[in-house]
Parts: C-alpha cells; sequence; structure tokens
C-alpha cells in the first residue's frame, strides 16, 4: 500500500505551490467551552476521540477551554515527527494546545494530503526541518510551510484519493474475510476432535 500511495503522490503532475500557499495555522481556542470531546492524533487513523485510543490521559475538565478547535477537514501537527507528524481530521473537536492546526484552503481536496503526510518520502523530507533527539523530535512549522509541494488539480487529487481508498476498502474487506475465515477454522477443528 504505502509503495502505491508513494507512486500515486510522485508521479502526480501540476503546480508547484509553499505548504504557506495551501494552509492557514489556525489557534482558535475552546474558551466558550462549544466542544467538550477531546481528540488525539494517530498515525494510522488520523484524528480519533480521546476515549478510543485505549489510553487514560487525565485531565482536568475545566482546563478544555485552553484546548484548540480542530474542525472537519484540518490537519494536526502532532508530537510524533519521526511518523510524520501530521494527523487529518474528518471529525470536529478539540485538542492539545501543543498541536499546531492547519486549515486547508481550496486549492487541496479533502484529504488528499492525509496520505501523503504519513508517507515516507515526505517523512524523509521532514529531516529539513526537525530539531531534538529521538522521539523527542519536533517540527518547526514555520520552517515546514516554506517547503513545496506538487499539487495536482482536484479533480485529479479526487481520483488519486479514489484510488487509495478503493485499496483501503479492499483491504480492510480482504481482512475482515481472512479473520471470519480465522474463526471458522478454529470451530471446526474443535469440533471435529469431540
Amino acid at each position: 500500500m504505502s509503495a502505491i500511495v508513494d507512486k500515486l503522490y510522485s508521479s502526480a503532475k501540476g503546480e508547484t505551490y509553499s505548504f504557506r500557499q495551501l494552509f492557514e495555522v489556525v489557534n482558535e481556542k475552546n474558551k466558550k467551552l462549544i466542544y467538550s470531546n477531546v481528540l488525539s492524533a494517530s498515525q494510522e487513523l488520523g484524528m480519533i476521540e480521546r476515549s478510543d485510543i485505549n489510553i487514560d490521559i487525565k485531565f482536568e475538565q475545566n482546563s478544555i477551554s485552553e484546548y484548540k478547535i480542530v474542525r472537519k477537514g484540518d490537519y494536526v501537527v502532532h508530537l510524533r515527527s519521526f511518523q510524520g507528524g501530521f494527523a487529518f481530521s474528518d471529525k470536529t473537536g478539540i485538542c492539545s494546545p501543543a498541536y499546531t492546526i492547519l486549515h486547508p484552503n481550496d486549492l487541496v481536496a479533502y484529504g488528499y494530503l492525509s496520505h501523503f503526510f504519513i508517507s515516507k518520502p515526505f517523512i524523509k523530507s521532514l529531516k529539513l526541518v526537525t530539531y531534538g533527539i529521538r522521539d523527542g523530535r519536533s517540527i518547526n512549522v514555520d520552517e515546514w510551510l516554506d517547503m513545496t509541494v506538487t499539487l495536482p488539480t482536484k479533480r485529479e487529487q479526487s481520483h488519486i484519493l479514489a484510488i487509495i481508498n478503493a485499496i483501503d476498502n479492499k483491504l480492510h474487506n480482504e481482512n475482515q474475510i481472512h479473520n471470519y475465515m480465522f474463526r471458522q477454522r478454529t470451530y471446526l477443528l474443535k469440533t471435529m476432535f469431540i
């Protein structure tokens, strides 16, 4: 899957933009306590409900007024730069004030860069703007915004996303079939020796 994603993004033709031309850094705080669902960054799943990660992270309920608002379609720069450090959000909620929220403009199709930001070539390119040692490394967002990316038309972006989503769905279905067959095999082996 990663090889297909790398190939699709690397072969895309289009105009070259700096990330600064594609994203606005948003620091909207949850001052009015509109949102209470806390989101956390997951490398594979993007932004997910903190309650879904099976890690009990303690926080003061009254401190959520300082949390940042993440809107559906935003990208979040989180602390795991060695894994890419970017997570796509397909939901609205709030997240740690340590995260940087990036709101894409109209040149970027919904979710188009979500797979690109976890691709090996992109992660490798982050070495130029990543500082610190080992797991403590962090991305200098201001420097990253000056890096460039080739962006195809929105129609081509949607086409690339459709291909990746079709492969994702196929892998998910095959994995489910594998799990069902494994359970059936286990059942049959148990009943065979009764």
